[in-house]
């Protein structure tokens, strides 16, 4: 190639590739054979890494693929076999995308987002790079979503224009993803195919069974995955629970039969494998929190992940046992309870006074669930610490229930909100306080116990940070197991023996919830006063 003909194809690739404020990152790869134009639209942050990079210890990669630099598969793959390529949490809680590779095509498992940095009016919401897919996007059958967390759903709207494939899920995970789709202008554009909890289906050459699985949520279901050449269980989020007191419990008799198979590999949630024991059921909350609420005289509210909908059966049996009557705030949260009433839960859920008669209700018969236990600047609870929301407010006297766990990076937003809360003489009660919160993931019996009902060949650690991913390892690797090492990008071929065999570039993308035209915290809407109480 000449001088003149690779000048001309790079400014073609600069031009391609270069963001909207023109700036570019420049890198070699495959040792120097050719180079990869990336834009960097991190508004000099100086972080380290490709397009739209989040605080990550893995390398990014370019914004988009380009013919001229094609991303090139590993021979192996070409040759057959099943694969497995992790583009998200794998190294990383949350923002899980899961890929698999069989004869040409790909599926890919779980699309999802994480939270990163929080402005005091917007969040930032990373998303995986899935340039290496989005080149091969013809071969790519179908996404299918376990279940309805951000951490696994939330970057469909983001992604399935670059795949542009049919979305299979659950009847309730259709009836939560519909409005978002409508919100991001994709509401006729994406195939839903509803399956069924149980059951078995194909996509494209993927012949895969759903088994379901007790988590923090309902219809949440690991897949078994057979093809001729492997067979694989991936569980998704899960826990053995004997009591959810909201959809399903975990089939264990649908596990004990996957014995009578060879089963190469069981790609397994990690976030609870350092700790010891059994995950407590979601039943053992409603005695605690009873006794807790009904000791306080003046208005209880508790926040919560707002699509846990286990957590919101659980309080609306606390209010009914307390006398309370239950209020609900926070778009998410409402947005939730439809979804799972349409879909045929919490049908024995108390009526629910809305937010504008909130003044007119005693203060010691209010039970309010709402979003914002991350301190999410946008949610319900952090605008009521800072007095944005009309008709919602809280006292001195009154208490914050945390039912949920801090997700890590999430600790300075929570903190604020706490201490605007404190400021104003509002009790605060955490899970390092009380019982008021219980897991949806395994701990290490419970993988024990699913490791002897399956019995793996292979265990392959997903859905953790390298301490949660290296302590699963090390689990299976004491009950004799072998286990699979890796992280994201990573190729896995997956057979008698699960072996690293290459690597695909990966990445973070961003989009930015939260507008910098909202009220500012000194101009705050004036709210109509009710109080009678």
């Amino acid at each position: 190639m000449s001088a003149g003909d690779w000048r001309s194809r790079s400014e073609e690739a600069v031009r391609v590739c270069a963001g909207d404020d023109g700036r570019l990152n420049r890198r070699s790869a495959e040792s120097g054979r050719w180079l990869v134009w990336a834009a960097r639209n991190d508004r000099g942050s100086g972080q380290r890494g490709g397009d739209d990079c989040g605080p990550s210890p893995l390398p990014c990669s370019a914004s988009r693929a380009h013919p001229l630099f094609p991303l090139r598969q590993p021979e192996t793959m070409k040759r057959g076999g099943l694969h497995l390529l992790p583009l998200g949490g794998t190294g990383e809680i949350g923002m899980n995308l899961n890929a698999y590779h069989y004869m040409g095509q790909w599926l890919v498992v779980d699309c999802g987002v994480m939270f990163a940095r929080k402005g005091p009016r917007h969040t930032e919401i990373l998303f995986p790079d899935i340039q290496f897919l989005a080149a091969r996007a013809e071969t790519v059958r179908g996404i299918v979503i376990t279940h309805i967390h951000q951490d696994h759903l939330g970057a469909v709207v983001d992604l399935w224009p670059l795949l542009r494939c049919p979305v299979y899920c659950t009847r309730f995970a259709a009836e939560f993803l519909k409005p978002a789709l409508k919100e991001a202008g994709l509401g006729r554009d994406v195939p839903i195919k509803v399956i069924e909890e149980t059951g078995r289906f194909k996509v494209g050459p993927f012949d895969l069974q759903r088994i379901p699985f007790t988590h923090s949520t309902v219809e949440m279901g690991g897949l078994v995955l057979r093809t001729p050449a492997a067979k694989v269980l991936h569980t998704g989020d899960w826990k053995l629970d004997p009591d959810p007191l909201v959809g399903l419990r975990t089939d264990e008799r649908a596990l004990d039969a996957l014995r009578n198979e060879v089963i190469h590999a069981c790609v397994s949630d990690s976030t609870n494998a350092h700790l010891d024991g059994w995950t407590p059921s979601e039943s053992d909350l409603v005695a605690p929190l009873v006794k807790l609420v009904g000791q306080q005289s003046h208005r209880v509210a508790v926040t919560l992940f707002s699509s846990n909908v286990a957590r919101v059966h659980t309080l609306a049996r606390v209010a009914h046992e307390t006398g309370r009557q239950l209020v609900l705030v926070g778009r998410s949260l409402r947005r939730t309870v439809e979804a799972a009433q349409a879909a045929g839960y919490l049908d024995q859920m108390p009526a629910v006074i809305p937010p504008r008669d909130f003044g007119f209700i005693p203060r010691r018969s209010v039970l309010m669930v709402c979003t914002g236990s991350q301190g999410e600047p946008r949610a319900a609870l952090t605008r009521i610490a800072e007095d944005r929301l009309r008709d919602m407010y809280l006292e001195q006297g009154d208490t914050v229930i945390y039912s949920a766990r801090r997700i890590p990076g999430c600790e300075l937003p929570i903190d604020r909100v706490q201490r605007l809360l404190r400021e104003r003489g509002i009790r605060i009660v955490e899970a390092t306080d009380a019982k008021v919160h219980v897991s949806g993931h395994p701990r290490r019996d419970e993988l024990r116990d699913l490791y002897e009902r399956v019995q793996p060949r292979c265990v392959v650690p997903v859905h953790g940070t390298p301490m949660h991913l290296e302590a699963h390892a090390e689990l299976a690797e004491s009950m004799g197991l072998s286990s699979a090492r890796i992280r994201n990008g990573h190729i896995l071929r997956i057979d008698r023996e699960c072996s690293v065999v290459g690597e695909a570039p990966i990445g973070r993308k961003r989009r930015i919830e939260g507008s910098s035209n909202e009220r500012s915290r000194g101009s705050r809407r004036p709210r109509r006063s009710r109080r009678f109480w």
